[in-house]
């Protein structure tokens, strides 16, 4: 008995010893990997680029052997579709990422193939909308061959932005679309319409020679084009020549000479408008006033070769046709130009006109009561060799600029007043391509005023845009310069110059 007692027992003892031996290899404390330099949440823009330096140790210790995986979902809360963006320690990422309410999972992997360690890292990205409120500029790098768009922000143009330094989002419509643009933008403009029912819809229209394109506003991917836009016209050019929103649902298109109009609370496409046996040759891009007023939808045209005015007026004006004005200004316009034409003061449609001996006219008209106001320019109140123009909504003025010069008329006491400003880019080699009256995006359209807009901005109708270029660079700047309605001239306040653009071909204020 006893011997087969010692027999079981010493078997047992060294099973005992063994599976002891075992425990203490597998539990001995082994090297970590830590992982320093990526945040547990990250907000950023679509468009912009994610720069992450990630700094990995093991056990505290700087080591060379790492591999290296970054990785971010295609689709927020789907880690079953992901893409690997970087195999170093640093990633540099531009978001194409849809903006979403919802994080993308950025992922870092560090393994040490030696040891077999491995480590992973979660960083959760928002992507936010990179067409926030700003200015989208649309300019060419290769002559008007193709085409991109840039996004900037800053405090004179972006409601609630605070920084000093400007955001810009770069070649946004390469990033959505693989390739930029073909063709030169002629017209851009963001649409934001809605009846509060049925017809709601809101995209970027940007126009070239050859297309009309409605893009996606948060992604800048083509969501229509040209003929789905329209109803009733299929050729195979759409040649734009001008985008307007006016009244308070109302955009108007002008192309391949004709004019278009599109209403919200109809069925959102554009239909020609109403031109009671007037040619469609009639119109230009610089032709066609409009007004701002809420409620009122008046648009005009100026007919070069009658050197007479035509309105339609009401909301829904693309019902009716254009009407004759028969109110006389006492001047001979019969084959004069329009030089520019927008809004006037007090929902006014006006137009700088050049007649065909050359005098230069103010002419402001208010379709509601077929008001007719001319102010005569003397020789003397004109920048010769003026080509762009600029008509301000909040004050009877008018700007102009040369290559290189800018003045402004403004009418003083029921007297034009001519202004030359004092004023230069900052290199001798730019020279002036175009101005614009800066008006907030939301300002113009969709019913919204100063009592139902929340977020107005103090340089609403109170700076002018003045585009440069410089051949020897290749760069295109933006300088926006604040001016005193009273006298036409710039304050001594500056908001700044912007840069990096190729050569600007159009600009708009987006919507928040």
């Amino acid at each position: 008995m006893m011997k087969r007692l010692a027999i079981i027992i010493i078997p047992l003892v060294l099973m005992i010893a063994c599976y002891q031996d075992l425990s203490t290899e597998a539990y001995r404390e082994l090297p970590d990997i830590e992982i320093l330099g990526v945040p547990d949440t990250l907000e950023t823009f679509y468009g912009e680029e994610i720069v992450l330096h990630a700094i990995a140790t093991l056990d505290g210790n700087a080591y060379g052997n790492f591999d290296y995986e970054w990785a971010i979902d295609l689709k927020p809360g789907n880690n079953k579709d992901r893409m690997s963006i970087s195999e170093t320690a640093d990633v540099s990422y531009r978001v194409a990422n849809q903006p979403n309410e919802s994080p993308y999972c950025l992922s870092l992997t560090v393994s040490d193939p030696e040891s077999g360690l491995s480590r992973t890292v979660f960083c959760h990205v928002y992507v936010r909308s990179s067409l926030g409120e700003g200015l989208l500029v649309a300019h060419t790098r290769d002559g008007g061959k193709t085409s991109d768009f840039d996004l900037l922000a800053n405090k004179f143009v972006t409601y609630g932005y605070t920084s000093d330094v400007p955001r810009y989002t770069r070649n946004i419509y390469e990033l959505a679309n693989g390739k930029p643009l073909e063709g030169t933008v002629n017209a851009v403009l963001p649409v934001v319409r809605s009846d509060g029912a049925v017809y709601n819809e809101t995209y970027i229209l940007a126009g070239t020679d050859e297309h009309l394109l409605a893009l996606d506003p948060l992604t800048f991917t083509v969501a229509k084009q040209d003929g789905a836009l329209f109803n009733g016209f299929k050729e195979p050019t759409f040649e734009v020549h001008n985008l307007i929103n006016y009244g308070q649902v109302m955009t108007a298109a002008q192309i391949n000479g004709k004019l278009w109009l599109n209403i919200c609370h109809t069925n959102n496409i554009f239909n020609v408008a109403g031109y009671s046996g007037i040619p469609s040759d009639v119109f230009t891009p610089t032709n066609v006033g409009y007004c701002y007023a809420v409620q009122q939808s008046d648009v005009a045209f100026f007919h070069e070769e009658q050197g007479k005015f035509y309105y339609m007026h009401a909301q829904f004006s693309g019902y009716s046709s254009f009407a004759l004005v028969t109110d006389l200004i006492g001047a001979n316009l019969a084959g004069g130009k329009s030089l520019w034409a927008g809004a006037g003061k007090e929902g006014r449609c006006a137009f700088l006109i050049e007649d065909a001996g050359g005098n230069h006219h103010m002419v402001y008209l208010h379709p509601s009561d077929k008001e007719m106001i001319h102010y005569a320019l003397e020789p003397a109140q004109w920048l010769p060799g003026a080509k762009y123009f600029a008509l301000c909504d909040n004050t009877d003025m008018a700007f102009m600029a040369t290559d290189s010069k800018v003045a402004s008329v403004t009418v003083i006491g029921g007297s034009p007043v001519y202004r030359e400003i004092n004023w230069k880019p900052d290199n001798k080699n730019e020279v002036i391509t175009g101005i614009k009256f800066y008006t907030q995006g939301w300002y113009g359209t969709h019913g919204f005023d100063y009592n139902t807009y929340t977020f107005p901005l103090a340089t609403n109708r109170m700076q002018i845009m003045i585009f440069t270029y410089n051949e020897s660079t290749g760069e295109g700047k933006i300088y926006l310069r604040p001016f005193n309605v009273s006298t036409g001239l710039f304050t001594f306040k500056d908001n700044g110059v912007y840069g990096g653009f190729g050569r600007i071909t159009a600009v708009a204020s987006t919507f928040r």
